[in-house]
């Protein structure tokens, strides 16, 4: 559930650069046959990650909107339930007939159970991926099991301590998944999905103070812009308020839940590849999966959570944990076909589509101040994205300009003289 190709874009332009400031004196180099076949190379490969990338934006986007869609569709309302079983019990009592009970669900907790326990699939896969690679580049199982480990070994991580930390990622990871969908039985899929994407100011916020990132102007602006989203949101209520705050706060915390996450793991385990980054996602659904079936079975026998087991809706709850794990694992591996900023923005781009579906299916309008919310929520989001020196990139796009399409040369002696001209004075102005 947390995506975690978000990140800041690290572009670089630096052919550009190369291409606009050339020297003469490497003109005659560029004619070389070599040097055109290696630059022909590179803008293929260019074309190739450009492509790759509008696919895997479309496809993140569809992913991450339809996981969100489907957990909001399984849900049924549990005050309506009630009453449509309180109308089939009288109906049933009046006219001798047997009740016909319809099913309940409302177990959010389930819900984020089963989906992370999706993640184990993480290493498994990635292992395939190395067996299916060439000869050349092919490893043992126990190289990729010791290169997985060598984050942990590398810091003198004891086995308990092994163990604490990865305890400890797995709570925050189910606490922050299980607001993100209980939201979703408060708010619509899109406002939820937009609240969520504000988790990328929180990354910036915190990698700013924990990580010593550099301080960028234009970010701050991003945050204060999502923030401001944020409030939108939590005023759009209306009659009912009150519920419409607890979602918006919810889904908030969710998107701060995964920046704390996300900023955790970079200053505790580091940098690390995508082998090494499979493995701990594996590690956390293994112990979702053996760690946290006892705390929904108490919410079960409590009453807390409403689960009828003969009427789980188990087509909708699976897809919505496959196309969750498929955003996920798109997120983390796309980076292998294309630049990361394709990726980031598939879960930009899921706003509107989502936004599309409400408006089809449910009827949802976006007026007002959740028009407002959304949009300020999307602006901040690309806000955050711009790479740290960007007002150079806009002086290389304006430089570019002008050189390719110079200005037309203007006349400097402008006629300012009127149709009447003087017999005592040239045509130049000078006195005869």
């Amino acid at each position: 559930m947390l995506p975690s190709g978000l990140g800041f874009a690290n572009w670089e332009l630096a052919v550009g650069d190369a291409m606009l400031d050339l020297p003469e004196r490497h003109r005659d180099r560029d004619q070389q046959p070599y040097v055109q076949v290696t630059r022909r190379s590179c803008f293929t490969e260019h074309r190739k990650r450009l492509s790759c990338g509008l696919f895997l934006t479309s496809f993140v986007a569809v992913s991450w909107m339809g996981g969100t869609h489907l957990l909001r569709a399984m849900y049924v309302d549990y005050s309506q339930a009630l009453a449509a079983n309180a109308q089939a019990l009288n109906a049933s009592q009046v006219e001798g007939r047997r009740a016909v009970i319809y099913p309940l669900y409302n177990a959010p907790f389930f819900t984020t159970w089963v989906c992370t326990t999706m993640n184990v699939l993480f290493f498994p896969l990635y292992l395939l991926s190395r067996l299916c690679a060439p000869a050349s580049e092919k490893t043992s199982l126990k190289k990729e099991l010791t290169d997985s480990l060598h984050p942990y070994q590398e810091r003198s991580l004891s086995l308990s301590r092994f163990v604490c930390r990865c305890g400890s990622f797995t709570v925050l990871w189910v606490i922050t998944n299980y607001m993100f969908i209980y939201s979703l039985t408060l708010l619509d899929a899109t406002d939820v999905i937009a609240l969520y994407t504000t988790n990328i100011a929180f990354i910036y916020l915190l990698s700013w103070v924990l990580l010593q990132e550099q301080f960028v102007g234009i970010r701050i602006v991003a945050v204060i812009m999502c923030n401001t989203g944020i409030a939108l949101f939590a005023y759009m209520g209306g009659a009912s308020r009150a519920l419409t705050l607890g979602g918006v706060t919810l889904a908030a915390a969710a998107a701060a839940g995964t920046a704390v996450y996300k900023v955790l793991f970079k200053k505790f385990i580091g940098e690390v590849n995508l082998g090494q980054l499979s493995f701990f996602f594996s590690l956390v659904g293994l112990c979702n999966a053996l760690l946290m079936w006892p705390i929904f079975l108490a919410l079960y026998f409590s009453n807390l959570e409403i689960i009828n087991f003969n009427e789980i809706p188990w087509l909708p709850l699976m897809g919505a944990a496959l196309f969750i794990f498929l955003a996920n694992l798109l997120g983390n591996f796309g980076v292998i076909f294309t630049y990361e900023v394709f990726l980031t923005l598939g879960f930009l781009f899921a706003v509107p589509a989502s936004a599309a579906v409400d408006v089809y299916l449910y009827n949802v309008e976006f007026k007002g101040m959740k028009l407002a919310g959304v949009i300020l929520s999307m602006i901040g989001f690309c806000l955050v994205l711009l790479p740290e020196n960007w007002p150079d990139y806009i002086t290389m796009c304006l430089r570019w300009r002008w050189r390719k399409y110079p200005p037309e040369p203007t006349s400097c002696n402008s006629e300012t003289r009127t149709s009447y001209a003087s017999r005592l004075r040239t045509q130049s102005g000078r006195v005869k």
